[in-house]
């Protein structure tokens, strides 16, 4: 049965809060528009929601605030300026100021039997070719873009909607419009903007998309051309992904709420926020000494245990304080408990699989830190050594097992991410994927290429192989599948391994 709408004004809860029911929001002319779905809340800024206006489907963004008038502007010029250069953008239908005069509202038509790029990509796991043509696509729209002067500063995935064989570019307010053509520099930087929100295994491809590209602008690439945009391509990757993760989720955001106490600093997972996982938040050491804990760890630096709280399994990683200097050491510090929330959301920003994170907490003293508390799901697969050492496991399995893991590897090294302890226990087998646990040590380097990384990441190699030292036959079906994803990359001779030399041919 579905819910009637509520009729709000712009500054209740249903808009502002949590609510994420349907409601009604009465406009300027008289009529209302039914928010049925809120897809995306920035809180104290915007929502955005999919519903109904006069009987037609709709988006609408309702801008709040004291910069809300100045948004909506924003947005609304960058719609205009799409629309005069001949780029595919769905139509604004309606734009004013609520009756409340609390912020300002514009609504676009519902392009339908669409989805945003990203969905789309999501959607062809697997299918490398198709990967690779929606890629394509992509790029010549914003070859398209810059020949008519359209520079989009906000260049994500979700901000073009596929319609079969058409492109739509969404969100205005990141438009900005020049006079003429953008030139060579500035084309460069913002193409690397794009692709730097594919994976980085795809990157093998910029090549062949910067040869798309090129046709498009009538121009000619070079090496230097090539080195320059896979350069810009690694800066945005990283730096986006450090703004996220190391800075993002350590406020009041979209995906998480803070909460900010002279004796303690909470963040938590908005997604998974409820009375079951606040009632750990509030007394994590009982649940840690109740009899169903299950305790995986007890020791001086830290203590881990499995609860079950509501329908879920959660991990509880306590960061112990050992003693006086040891708390006077830490208590100016990021603690290992956000290190390790941070580094969770870092590598699944990159697609890696691993404990969803759901909270990180704090013991403070106004600045300084004493306990903290790391809360994750339980991920329920063998670790990686347990597997091996089944017998009942075929060896189809072994050998997927292993490519899936030489595959993980080789992307942290693509990605200039250390994990500093890859030992068995750290690498779980779910439906014969890998997924990557404790991260507290994990980091990543600027520069992914450098001699000092990788070092670092032959380190983690020999380190993970060294898991099964006393199992020659595991250990060679290991370093076959590594042989096969690196290549002759020389990391893996730094790691004592012998690689695959490239052939060249003479003739």
């Amino acid at each position: 049965m579905q819910t009637a709408a509520q009729t709000v004004i712009l500054g209740s809860p249903a808009v502002l809060g949590a609510e994420d029911g349907p409601f009604s929001l009465p406009l300027s002319d008289g009529t209302s528009v039914v928010c049925e779905r809120v897809v995306r809340r920035v809180p104290g800024a915007r929502l955005v929601c999919s519903g109904r206006w006069q009987g037609r489907a709709i988006y609408a963004k309702i801008f709040i605030g004291p910069r809300a008038e100045r948004h909506a502007a924003r947005d609304r010029r960058g719609v205009r300026w799409l629309q005069e250069r001949g780029i595919d953008t769905p139509a604004l239908l309606y734009e004013a100021q609520l009756p409340d005069g609390a912020g300002w509202v514009l609504l676009f038509e519902a392009i339908e039997d669409s989805c945003n790029a990203e969905e789309y990509l999501a959607s062809l796991a697997g299918d490398a070719q198709a990967r690779l043509r929606l890629m394509e696509t992509l790029v010549r729209v914003v070859a398209r873009h810059h020949q008519a002067g359209v520079r989009q500063t906000d260049l994500y995935l979700k901000n073009f909607l596929i319609q079969g064989e058409r492109v739509y570019t969404l969100d205005g307010d990141g438009i900005r419009a020049g006079r003429g053509p953008l030139g060579p520099r500035r084309s460069l930087r913002n193409l690397a903007l794009l692709l730097s929100k594919f994976d980085v295994e795809e990157d093998v491809h910029l090549p062949q998309l910067l040869q798309v590209y090129a046709e498009v602008r009538g121009w000619q690439t070079d090496a230097r051309m090539l080195r320059r945009l896979e350069e810009a391509v690694w800066r945005h990757r990283y730096q986006v992904a450090q703004e996220y993760a190391m800075r993002k989720v350590l406020r009041t955001c979209t995906d998480v709420r803070v909460e900010k106490r002279w004796d303690r600093f909470l963040a938590v997972a908005r997604a998974h926020d409820g009375p079951e996982l606040r009632a750990l938040l509030d007394r994590p050491d009982d649940w840690l000494e109740r009899p169903a804990c299950r305790r995986l760890k007890t020791g001086n630096t830290c203590t881990i245990g499995v609860v079950t709280a509501g329908a879920r399994r959660i991990v509880i990683k306590r960061y112990n304080v050992k003693g006086f200097w040891h708390g006077l050491k830490i208590a100016l510090r990021r603690s290992r408990a956000v290190r390790s929330w941070c580094n969770a959301h870092l590598l699944r920003m990159y697609g890696i699989a691993t404990a969803r994170p759901l909270a990180v907490l704090e013991r403070r003293f106004g600045p300084l830190r004493r306990q903290a508390y790391f809360f994750a799901e339980w991920v329920d697969g063998p670790a990686v050594d347990e597997l091996f050492a089944d017998a009942s496991v075929a060896d189809e399995v072994r050998r997927e097992v292993a490519e899936r893991l030489a595959k993980l590897l080789h992307k942290l090294y693509l990605l200039g991410i250390e994990h500093g302890d890859l030992k068995a226990d750290n690498l779980k087998i779910v439906d014969r994927g890998a997924w990557l646990l404790d991260l507290d040590a994990l980091r990543q380097y600027r520069h992914a290429r450098s001699g000092r990384y990788r070092r670092r990441h032959a380190r983690d190699l020999r380190r993970f192989l060294q898991n099964w030292q006393d199992a020659p036959p595991v250990r060679a079906l290991l370093e076959s599948a590594l042989r096969r994803v690196y290549g002759p990359d020389p990391v893996l001779r730094r790691a004592g391994l012998s690689i695959i030399e490239e052939k060249v041919s003479t003739t």
